[in-house]
């Protein structure tokens, strides 16, 4: 009950103070309120043969400086819970410095242990100038400020635990930030050196297929159609990848710009019609005017509203429809792109932002990384993206929705990473 007590009393006096104000107090009151002419506070060492001391009012720099105090018999039984007082310091075979001790001034001696929670922490210690007998109302009152001093230092150690515990979390985490920093650049270099040999592969099998180097039979033609096609998955993976990576390390501030929703959006829709009217899909678009501009990166919403089309014109059969929505709802922008194709299974759809899934493994199109470029993309510009299937109201099909704020400026942290890296 003591102990909750002066602790819970001990808390906000130590937050509004600190605990060096708090210790420095408690040396100045009990050598004012004792008359006596100082008072020292000892901690206990890591290796619990020492003790050195924390904190002292009183007492001359030069009787602090003269050594830890070591363990010996009258400290242990300090250490084991009880009070020790010594009335001759001068002539009492318990002191270890009695000359030091003598040049102080000091008369008398009361050591007094300074418990915790997690047990003593070391011993309060105060010093008379005459030779003096403590009673045991005044030791008893003592202990209880030596309690408070143990629960004070115990407070400290938690403290300072705590703030190299999160030194150590910060430098694990810059570490871990540096080495990431230099995987996406990596990444970005692999990249870069495999779409250029790639795509000289490609051109060459094209001028082939044009004829260019003489004549292509059917059988020679199919196998080279098919991998001007893998080629093309994979160039679409390297430019994924490099966009990934782009965003993962927020470089992408120079696209930012004040931009233009109803611009966006017409740029979209030219798109979304070349994807959608080779394979005999409608395409149906319902865009509110006068939808407010954002600062963000138009590229990137292009990119957004591209990306969610194809997804739609994969899995749309011909004759089918796609919806392409977008209106202004108090402060914020919000559009779907929904579908009438097959759906998708619901024990996938959670899934599907994340890095490299495919619903089906065995499909050939697609990167798996369409979708969390998608949500990327939103979260730069503090929005929320999220898919439905089967579509509202309808049996099939697939809705993916985003909110954009109507205010956004795109998120702070990777306007942050792009001007540290350029500083």
């Amino acid at each position: 009950m003591r102990k909750q007590l002066l602790y819970e009393i001990s808390k906000p006096v130590i937050a509004a103070v600190g605990v060096e104000n708090v210790l420095r107090a408690i040396v100045e009151s009990i050598t004012k309120g004792t008359g006596a002419k100082g008072c020292s506070l000892l901690v206990l060492s890591p290796e619990g043969d020492k003790l050195y001391r924390r904190m002292s009012y009183g007492i001359s720099k030069e009787y602090i400086d003269k050594g830890p105090v070591e363990i010996d018999e009258t400290m242990r039984e300090v250490l084991a819970g009880r009070a020790v007082a010594v009335k001759d310091a001068l002539h009492d075979p318990r002191v270890q410095y009695p000359e030091a001790a003598e040049k102080e001034g000091i008369a008398s001696m009361l050591s007094i242990p300074m418990r915790s929670y997690g047990g003593i922490r070391g011993v309060m210690r105060i010093y008379t100038s005459k030779r003096r007998d403590f009673s045991k109302d005044e030791i008893d009152f003592l202990d209880s400020i030596a309690e408070l001093s143990g629960l004070v230092l115990e407070k400290e150690e938690e403290r300072d635990r705590v703030e190299q515990e999160a030194e150590k979390a910060r430098q694990e985490l810059h570490r871990m930030s540096d080495e990431h920093e230099h995987f996406l650049y990596f990444i970005r270099m692999v990249a870069h050196d495999l779409k250029a040999p790639l795509a000289a592969v490609q051109s060459y099998i094209k001028v082939i297929l044009r004829g260019s180097t003489g004549p292509v039979n059917e059988k020679q033609r199919t196998w080279m159609e098919r991998s001007v096609k893998r080629i093309d998955g994979m160039l679409q993976l390297i430019s994924d990848i490099v966009d990934l990576s782009k965003l993962e390390a927020g470089i992408i501030a120079p696209e930012l710009e004040t931009v233009s929703w109803k611009s966006v959006l017409e740029s979209c829709v030219e798109v979304a019609r070349g994807l959608t009217d080779p394979k005999g899909i409608e395409l149906v678009v319902d865009i509110e005017p006068d939808l407010p501009e954002i600062f963000g990166s138009e590229v990137r919403l292009c990119q957004l509203i591209n990306n969610l089309v194809s997804n739609s014109v994969r899995y749309t059969p011909s004759g089918g429809r796609i919806f392409l929505r977008a209106w202004q709802e108090e402060d914020r922008v919000i559009a779907y792109v929904e579908d009438e194709g097959c759906g998708i299974r619901p024990e996938i759809l959670p899934k599907i932002f994340n890095d490299f899934f495919r619903g089906d493994p065995e499909a050939q199109e697609g990167t798996g990384l369409g979708l969390s470029i998608c949500k990327r993309i939103v979260e730069m510009h503090q929005g929320q993206i999220w898919a439905e299937s089967p579509a509202p109201g309808k049996s099939a099909g697939t809705r993916v929705t985003f909110v954009i704020p109507k205010g956004a400026i795109c998120n702070l942290y990777y306007w942050g990473r792009y001007k540290e890296g350029k500083s």
